[in-house]
């Protein structure tokens, strides 16, 4: 097996890839041209530096005006949220959100539809349907 002595191409090296050792050909280096004037090379500009873009104030954060009813809107978003976020939590914690639970959930909303229906047949006598 003849050696390549031909000095563009570099010899072969052992890698890994992964579990795997493996030989790697390096791509053969390319010879430099003769003339300067043969490969025209354009300098390479880097692009002008520009001012970050303007930002807008959000006339939906009202935290920031200053105003005391923006204060206390602020305020109360952040009791909603922390109330909703404590509720999913203690849903799951207590194993409420799953389907054996679904009857009582029926039962409780059933019950509260004939409570309210009875509700509205005594305030109005006079519209009571018969069944």
């Amino acid at each position: 097996m003849p050696i390549n002595k031909d000095p563009s191409t570099p010899p072969p090296v052992i890698g890994k890839i992964g579990p795997y050792t493996v030989f790697m050909t390096p791509p053969a280096t390319p010879k430099p041209p003769e003339s300067p004037s043969a490969v025209s090379q354009k300098p390479v500009m880097a692009p002008p530096v520009l001012p970050p873009p303007q930002q807008f104030k959000s006339v939906a954060s009202s935290d920031q005006d200053g105003s005391v009813l923006g204060f206390f809107k602020n305020a109360v978003t952040k009791v909603q949220n922390a109330h909703s976020s404590v509720d999913d939590h203690l849903v799951r914690w207590f194993g409420l959100n799953q389907s054996k639970y679904q009857w009582a959930l029926d039962e409780y909303y059933e019950s509260k539809e004939s409570d309210m229906k009875t509700v509205k047949a005594k305030e109005m006598p006079g519209k009571v349907q018969s069944v």
